[in-house]
């Protein structure tokens, strides 16, 4: 992956800090304008307060707390290294996730012996890309459904590494469903690295959830050959638009996506 200069993310990050802490002390002296806009106002306990608010932001590095009066007590460090902590563990159960789907793909593609004739490789693929697209049409969302689903997908990783010649270009930009199934099943199984970005193109805007899920595995089993570090930025910026656009509902495909998204950002930190 092609990461942005360490000095320009530490550049903006500095910045966002100034700006954010600016604003706070900014609100906060305000306040205290307000509190002393008449003479005769004493400064009292809330003023105090008001003022130590306004240069609290610039003393997160400096304090572990501090208790306001009545016995409220502030603490920064402490919070910081708690989100950083849950950000972490976030992080490993993300690439846990991926690691078990890559374990889980080479069971697949080694363990899934062939005992189909080459001639009839081509009519039995066709024929779950019809059965497939069948499904769709006629059966309502079920677990037997996607159960059925998951059957065909199975073969079609069985099958199209069999097919020769196999037009991956043409099969992504299919408007038939099980075609397009078919050519993630491909990469899935035979990933090459050359159909990465229209790979991930195709994945991000394909409609059904299910052939989604399986255009987001595909992606992460390509980037295994070419390595997390060599993946383009225009992949990245697909990917991570296609995060921002999932429904909550879409659990499946959120942690595969971002599984490969820890993945790559591990590799730019790097």
């Amino acid at each position: 992956m092609e990461p942005d200069p360490a000095g320009r993310r530490g550049t903006a990050e500095e910045r966002r800090k100034r700006v954010t802490a600016s604003l706070v002390s900014l609100a906060a002296v305000g306040l205290v304008v307000a509190h002393m806009v008449r003479p005769d106002l004493k400064v009292d306990a809330a003023t105090l307060v008001l003022a130590a608010i306004a240069v609290l932001p610039w003393l997160g590095s400096l304090f572990e707390s501090i208790e306001l009066p009545g016995g409220a007590k502030l603490q920064y460090r402490q919070l910081q290294e708690r989100v950083a902590e849950a950000e972490q563990r976030a992080t490993e159960a993300q690439l846990a996730v991926g690691a078990a789907n890559r374990q889980a793909r080479a069971a697949l593609v080694v363990t899934s012996g062939d005992d189909t004739p080459p001639e009839d490789v081509s009519r039995e693929v066709q024929r779950l890309t019809e059965e497939f697209a069948r499904l769709r049409r006629t059966a309502p969302s079920s677990a037997d459904r996607t159960y059925r689903q998951e059957l065909i997908a199975a073969e079609l990783v069985r099958l199209t590494p069999l097919l020769s010649p196999f037009d991956v270009l043409e099969s992504l930009h299919s408007t038939d469903s099980g075609t397009r199934l078919a050519a993630y099943a491909r990469l899935y199984a035979c990933p090459e690295g050359e159909f990465l970005l229209p790979l991930a193109a195709a994945a991000a805007a394909e409609p059904l959830a299910f052939s989604q899920y399986w255009g987001f595995r595909a992606v992460d089993a390509v980037i295994d050959v070419v390595g997390p570090s060599s993946v383009p930025l225009a992949v990245v910026r697909i990917l991570r638009a296609a995060m921002a656009e999932l429904p909550n509902r879409a659990s499946d495909r959120s942690a595969q996506l971002r599984s490969t998204l820890a993945r790559l950002e591990e590799a730019a930190s790097v």
